[in-house]
């Protein structure tokens, strides 16, 4: 694969405009002026008006169908979520539940209360409707929109394949960040299943893709705990996986030399354990399959210690200036340990996309968190 396929794109044509949330909106907004009548079949009538952006009392909704007394209003998703504030604004609302049009995978990360709030509207089959409209535009243009949704559903379902389908694909198929977002949404859901904590979101700064687990030490909650993640990078065939300790502050507290110290000494204590040759060892025995799929960087996985990492424990980066007086920050000192902050110390290794799986990451995931939380110390 050249040099240029490796680096994240939006496509060509009409697959790079639909690549926009807006835009998907505005198509359908055209597709309903051409031919309003398959709404029918979706909101149970048909609008005589189709606005776009709806008011404030309409929360802002990306499409507002009226017609009469009836209304419904619809959410288009492709790579953001929803802020709690969006979703639970639009769940008060009176009326109708509405509806969220997104990729036919983001159905899966609905819980049985979204369900009940919420109507969802794969986007292939919504713009689908049009495609046997007797308006020849509008049915020209939907099946044209429609064949690029269902490519990028059949994308994100293939890497959720096993290995043994001939449907399966690798993470190294997505060429575009949403479309990653969408599976690490996915995989958050899987891992919560199994009993972990997860998150999917992006990196701050480069807004690539991440998926985050936790599992608490002994006695413990998610403010005390293991990590597991994996990081998209700017070259799209190759992810890194961290593993280690990440605490936080106790709620309603602040971060502290007492928090500092405690994740510090329990990372310490587990210098053997945070340390790529042994996890290698560990899956190994555990699941040897995966072991193909690492990259490793150098060593251990782990920097080099670098600068006075005792002032930051006790005074945290912005009491710890660095010599000529610029800020601090985990670049200019580490414990030899990767992480963001003062309070997350990680091993890293890279993963090669082009032979892994979603699957893959969840076992990956999963196995790290139980390799770390089966190595730690016994409680004092």
């Amino acid at each position: 694969m050249s040099s240029q396929m490796n680096h994240w794109g939006r496509g060509r044509g009409l697959s790079r405009l639909l690549a926009r949330e807006t835009n998907i909106s505005d198509l359908i907004q055209f597709l309903s002026d051409r031919d309003p009548s398959p709404w029918a079949e979706v909101v149970g009538f048909v609008p005589d008006e189709i606005k776009r952006e709806g008011s404030k009392t309409e929360n802002y909704a990306d499409l507002v169908l009226k017609s009469g007394s009836d209304s419904a209003a619809v959410e288009v998703k492709l790579g953001h979520s929803m802020s709690k504030e969006q979703q639970a604004a639009y769940e008060s609302r009176p009326g109708r539940s509405p509806y969220l049009a997104a990729l036919s995978f983001d159905e899966g990360r609905l819980t049985e209360t979204d369900k009940e709030l919420w109507q969802f509207l794969s986007l292939s089959n919504l713009v689908g409707k049009w495609e046997q409209s007797n308006d020849e535009l509008a049915r020209l243009l939907a099946r044209e929109a429609a064949t690029v949704l269902r490519d990028w559903d059949d994308m994100i379902s293939g890497v959720f394949e096993p290995p043994t389908s001939s449907q399966a694909l690798p993470l190294a198929i997505l060429g575009e960040k949403f479309l990653a977002r969408v599976v690490t949404r996915r995989i958050t859901v899987d891992l919560s299943t199994a009993g972990k904590w997860a998150w999917a979101g992006v990196t701050s700064g480069g807004g690539l893709p991440i998926v985050q687990a936790w599992t608490p030490i002994h006695g413990e909650t998610i403010d005390r705990a293991f990590i597991a993640e994996i990081r998209w990078s700017s070259n799209r065939l190759r992810g890194e996986l961290r593993f280690g300790v990440d605490f936080d502050p106790r709620p309603q507290q602040s971060e502290d030399e007492e928090v500092r110290r405690a994740a510090y000494d329990l990372a310490h204590s587990m210098d053997a354990i945070i340390n790529y040759n042994c996890l290698k060892d560990h899956l190994a025995e555990v699941q040897p399959n995966l072991i193909d799929l690492l990259v490793p960087k150098r060593g251990s996985g782990r920097p080099e210690a670098k600068g006075d990492w005792e002032s930051v424990i006790k005074h945290g980066f912005k009491g710890s200036p660095l010599g000529n007086g610029k800020k601090n920050n985990r670049r200019q000192t580490t414990p030899g340990f990767y992480g963001d902050g003062a309070l997350r110390f990680e091993a890293a290794v890279d993963v090669d996309f082009e032979h892994t799986s979603a699957l893959d990451l969840i076992g990956l995931l999963d196995t790290t968190l139980e390799y770390l939380s089966s190595n730690q110390p016994a409680p004092a």
